[in-house]
C-alpha cells in the first residue's frame, strides 16, 4: 500500500513538473523584446512579437550586458542573463513613429523585467511610453519615476489626458523586479509587482483604430529621449489583451523556469509563494 501511495505521489509531482516544463509564456504578444535574443543589438531591438519589425536605437543604443538576474521578492534567479543598461541620457530604443511597428489596443497589458540603477541623468526620470503620435496625442500610456523610486502613469484616452491614481509600483535601486500593468477597456487599470496586485483603479476607453506608434523603452517618447531612465531592461512585452493573474504568473514562471524539472517545480512554487504573501 505504501509503495502504491509513493508511486502515485511520484506520478503526481512528475505530471506537475511536466506541465510546468511545457508551459511557455502567454502566446501572441504584439511586442516582445528580449535582450537575450537580439542579434542586431547595436542598431535596434528586434520585435519577436506578432507586430514584427523593430525598435531602432534612438541617439545611441543602451549597452548590452550579461550577468545574473535575481528577483528577491520571489526567490528567482537567471544565473546567466542578458539585459540592456543605459549609461547616459539619450540611450533609448524607439525611433520616430514611422520607424516603429504600430500597435493597436483596446484591452492591453505591459510587462517589464527591469531594475533602476540610480538617480535621473537630467531633470526628469522617464521609463517607457506607448502613444498615438504626436506625443501626448489622442491616446497612450506614459510611465515615469517620481519621488526617486515610484513608477507612475499618465493616460491619454478619448482625445485627452485622463486623471489617474498612483500605481504603487516601486523601483528600488539595484533590485530586479517584474512589473505588469493591465488595462481592461473602459473598466480598470491594475498594476502588479512580482506577481502581486498592488493597485486597481478605473480604466479608460481606448480606440483600437488609433495606432500606438510612438513607442519608447527608456523614455516617454522619442522627443523626450534625453530624459532617459537610469536602469536596465531584460524583457519588455505588450499584449493587445488583458492578461489574467494566472497568465501573469505563467509569464514569470515561463521566463525563469529553466533546466531540470525539479528546478521548474521549485520556480513555480516560489512564484506562487511570492504571489500569496
Amino acid at each position: 500500500m505504501k509503495m502504491l501511495i509513493s508511486l502515485c505521489t511520484t506520478i503526481f509531482f512528475l505530471s506537475i513538473a511536466c506541465t510546468i516544463a511545457s508551459a511557455d509564456i502567454v502566446p501572441d504578444p504584439v511586442l516582445y523584446l528580449d535582450a537575450a535574443d537580439n542579434p542586431g543589438h547595436k542598431d535596434a531591438w528586434t520585435n519577436l512579437g506578432t507586430a514584427e519589425g523593430e525598435l531602432p536605437a534612438a541617439d545611441e543604443a543602451p549597452e548590452l550586458e550579461e550577468g545574473p538576474i535575481k528577483i528577491p521578492a520571489l526567490g528567482l534567479e537567471l544565473p546567466n542573463a542578458k539585459y540592456y543598461t543605459t549609461k547616459d541620457s539619450l540611450q533609448t530604443f524607439g525611433g520616430p513613429p514611422p520607424k516603429n511597428p504600430p500597435l493597436f489596443f483596446e484591452d492591453w497589458t505591459l510587462e517589464f523585467l527591469c531594475k533602476r540603477n540610480g538617480d535621473f541623468f537630467v531633470e526628469e526620470h522617464h521609463f517607457a511610453g506607448f502613444q498615438n503620435s504626436p506625443r501626448e496625442g489622442k491616446q497612450g500610456i506614459r510611465l515615469w519615476i517620481v519621488n526617486g523610486q515610484n513608477l507612475d502613469i499618465s493616460v491619454h484616452a478619448q482625445g485627452a489626458k485622463q486623471g489617474v491614481q498612483p500605481l504603487n509600483l516601486k523601483l528600488e535601486e539595484g533590485v530586479w523586479t517584474w512589473l505588469t500593468i493591465v488595462g481592461t477597456n473602459d473598466k480598470s487599470i491594475v498594476a502588479y509587482q512580482d506577481g502581486k496586485e498592488v493597485s486597481n483603479q478605473a480604466g479608460f476607453e481606448f480606440d483600437k483604430g488609433l495606432p500606438i506608434d510612438d513607442i519608447s523603452i527608456g523614455a516617454n517618447s522619442y522627443d523626450e529621449r534625453r530624459r532617459t531612465f537610469n536602469g536596465s531592461f531584460a524583457i519588455v512585452r505588450a499584449y493587445d489583451k488583458a492578461l489574467t493573474e494566472a497568465e501573469i504568473l505563467q509569464n514569470i514562471s515561463g521566463t525563469f523556469a529553466v533546466d531540470a524539472a525539479d528546478k521548474l517545480a521549485t520556480t513555480w512554487a516560489n512564484v506562487k509563494r511570492g504571489y500569496t504573501r
